[in-house]
């Protein structure tokens, strides 16, 4: 499951309990971990990798990343993918904050692939994220949620399938009374059809 479908999922779930209520917020992963520890929420999608070993965990779908600019002439491969070697040189904005979920991942691909980008900095509000890109201002690496999630004005370059595709995963509290409600939302993710 990729969060863009989280709305559909959500839909599913009224139908089958019409009567719940819901507190959703977008917060760093880091930052929902610490919600669940302290117990004001009980589950929370987050972006992996992360230190989760007081964590019950349901993987759910990777998905790719994009490079996304300005530059409708970035260099592609024959099957119109790019490598981390062809955008080494764009001057990068990631999204995130360091060591955290997709930042970490993406440092981490091009650690792989033994290059340096050019990181020029980071920025943990998505929508300002997209719209430095779409100024000009840099280029950035997304998930693929976040490319159909904005529509701004640019170019979007899937990169490579590799390890470093984002991953997300619904998490709670290992060995802690869940509601009711939570044991069903748990119950009805883990049957979900991965594409």
């Amino acid at each position: 499951m990729a969060i863009y479908r989280l709305p559909g999922l959500l839909l599913q779930y009224k139908q089958l309990y019409p009567n719940i209520t819901y507190k959703i917020q977008q917060n760093e992963s880091s930052q929902l971990c610490r919600l669940i520890r302290s117990r004001e929420i009980e589950l929370a999608i987050v972006r992996l990798p992360l230190e989760l070993n007081e964590f019950s965990v349901i993987h759910l779908h990777g998905e790719p990343f994009y490079f996304v600019t300005t530059d409708p002439n970035v260099e592609q491969d024959e099957d119109g993918t790019i490598t981390y070697a062809m955008i080494e040189l764009y001057p990068l904005l990631l999204p995130s904050t360091k060591g955290l979920g997709v930042y970490h991942q993406i440092v981490e691909g091009f650690a792989k692939a033994r290059i340096t980008p050019r990181l020029i900095g980071e920025c943990s509000d998505i929508a300002l994220l997209m719209e430095f890109v779409s100024t000009g201002f840099a280029s950035s690496i997304i998930p693929e949620t976040v490319l159909k999630m904005h529509r701004a004005p640019i170019y979007a370059y899937r990169i490579e399938v590799s390890p470093q595709a984002s991953s997300s995963g619904l998490i709670w509290l290992k060995d802690h009374y869940l509601s009711q409600v939570a044991r069903h939302f748990i119950k009805l993710v883990s049957e979900l059809p991965q594409p």
